[in-house]
């Protein structure tokens, strides 16, 4: 029992202190842009440019947090044959101190249409080290949709392992980097990050929706180790989602379709961007950066579209705002509980409302809808068995309850055998 409360209890001491400090880079363009048009009326891009350089800065130039020196490495998409691709560069070297920095950045830049760019910078937390930077993270889907995620922060690898199932691992074998078999010799090499950008793949394709599967799969990760620093990005090379979980300042970002009343020589941009650490000189550190609150997901979409989704996976499901003038949901009873429980539900609505119970890899176990007549109660009743009446195992499961497309409320149950 001590274990867990001290490791536990040592994350949060990490998380006050800032001894994680990779940072991340993620820029977009807006639409009927490229981030290759690096002249605007014949002069440099003052922002992207900028962005590069302040990034290479933070890359070993002194100390936190600008000591990041396990290595860089940049990944962008590009339209190729009508098809969105991506290319990655990768160093071992410390970008401040890398010769080739701006030739292979340069690399990512020389397409016609680039929307996306993606860098990381590394300081090593877990896994192997000594190896050109891994992240971001590259992964194509069954239906051809190439993402790519950077993590700033640790999981407990072990943990998230168990979440997503060496079945799913053996078809989707995490990288060793030399070490081995990763569920032998080679585990040891295995990056937590890795196995975090996977249990959210995992969750994307089972919801078929890239937000909704970030959602879950944070839903189920902040039960388990809610002390773990969790900001990371990701993109499907249309958007870009940008997560922070810390209490540090570790998400800043720039809107440049929102910003206004800006200095004449900031008044071009063709991109938004987010940043774990603001430029601290130059142009681009007079542009207003904004910082992304704790528990907040930003997305900026190809459309040219900005969404910030505050407390997420906490207040909101499924994008749909919680109403509670519109129902009320008392605690399920009892709880834990070893035969079956009961959630009450009382609407001011009449309509059918849904329960929906989820195991701790976010898959759906049972379902039931019923039409609910407002201002009256109704119990669901759950029995702890799956949608063919097979009894589940002990252990933790959610419960949300819907209104059509709209998520009213969300718990958790123990159910103990």
């Amino acid at each position: 029992m001590l274990a867990p409360l001290f490791k536990r209890s040592l994350i949060f001491l990490l998380l006050v202190t800032p001894l994680i400090p990779c940072r991340m880079l993620g820029v977009i363009a807006l639409p009927g842009e490229s981030l290759s048009d690096t002249y605007i009326n014949g002069d440099w891009h003052p922002y992207l440019m900028g962005e590069l350089e302040a990034f290479r800065l933070q890359g070993g130039s002194g100390g936190w947090p600008y000591n990041n020196r396990d290595g860089w490495a940049m990944t962008s998409y590009h339209v190729g044959q009508d098809i969105l691709e991506f290319q990655t560069v990768r160093s071992d070297i410390e970008a401040y101190s890398d010769d080739n920095y701006y030739d292979h950045t340069s690399s990512l830049l020389t397409e016609t249409q680039v929307p996306i760019l993606m860098g990381h910078l590394r300081q090593t937390s877990s896994g192997a080290n000594n190896i050109e930077n891994p992240h971001p993270f590259v992964y194509t889907s069954d239906n051809g949709v190439n993402f790519s995620f950077g993590h700033n922060g640790d999981v407990w690898k072990e943990e998230v392992r168990e979440l997503i199932g060496d079945d799913w691992l053996a078809l989707h074998p995490p990288q060793t980097y030399g070490g081995g078999p990763w569920d032998g010799s080679g585990w040891e090499n295995v990056v937590d990050s890795e196995l975090f950008f996977f249990w959210i793949i995992k969750n994307i394709e089972d919801a078929g929706s890239v937000f909704e599967g970030i959602r879950q799969a944070l839903i189920v990760l902040e039960d388990q180790q809610p002390f773990q620093l969790k900001n990371f990005l990701l993109s499907d090379g249309s958007d870009l989602y940008a997560y922070r979980r810390s209490s540090m300042s570790d998400i800043h970002y720039f809107d440049a379709s929102q910003a206004t009343n800006l200095p004449p020589h900031l008044s071009d941009s063709n991109h938004r961007v987010v940043m774990s650490t603001p430029p601290s000189g130059g142009a681009v550190s007079e542009l207003p950066w904004i910082e992304l609150p704790d528990r907040n997901l930003l997305i900026f979409r190809g459309d040219g579209s900005t969404e910030i989704h505050t407390d997420f996976f906490t207040t909101e499901l499924a994008g749909d705002d919680i109403k509670p003038e519109q129902f009320k949901v008392n605690q399920a009873y009892p709880n834990p509980f070893n035969n079956s429980t009961i959630i009450p539900l009382h609407p001011n609505e009449s309509g059918t409302y849904t329960l929906d119970v989820f195991n701790m890899r976010g898959q759906l176990v049972f379902s039931e809808a019923n039409w609910v007549n407002a201002g009256s109660v109704y119990n669901f009743l759950w029995s702890g068995q799956d949608h063919g009446g097979n009894d589940l195992h002990s252990g933790n499961y959610f419960f949300q309850i819907r209104s059509g497309s709209e998520y009213v409320s969300r718990g958790k149950l123990l159910l103990l055998k």
